[in-house]
């Protein structure tokens, strides 16, 4: 991925966590990977911790939302990757988690950011 793409996914990513913490969540971690994965943005609300894979696009195109990227080999390796987050940071095995997707969409003046709960 070249710098250019990095810094506009890392863009798409503040997009999301202001869009969390507006909306009542508490950002415990971002960008924390590992060799089989990477987790976007942890975060917490309500007592249950969220994983969330943060998709970005330039501009909505039908058919190819930012979304449909986080297939089920993607989320696996999210799924995985979170149960080593929950370990390493010592929760126990009964604490609530969720994945989650953001979608977030560049184009115009304020990021389109569509949020999908516990997939």
């Amino acid at each position: 991925m070249s710098t250019a793409d990095t810094i506009f996914g890392l863009s798409g990513e503040e997009a999301a966590c202001h869009w969390l913490v507006g909306s009542g969540f508490r950002i415990l971690d971002r960008n924390w990977r590992r060799p089989w994965g990477e987790l976007d943005i942890v975060a917490s609300k309500d007592g249950t911790i969220h994983f969330v894979e943060v998709k970005t696009a330039r501009r909505l195109v039908t058919g190819f939302e930012p979304f449909l990227r986080a297939n089920g080999r993607k989320m696996h390796k999210v799924m995985r990757t979170a149960q080593t987050w929950l370990s390493a940071h010592q929760y126990s095995p009964d604490t609530p988690w969720q994945l989650d997707i953001i979608s977030v969409i560049m184009e115009g003046k304020a990021p389109a950011i569509e949020f999908f709960e516990n997939i």
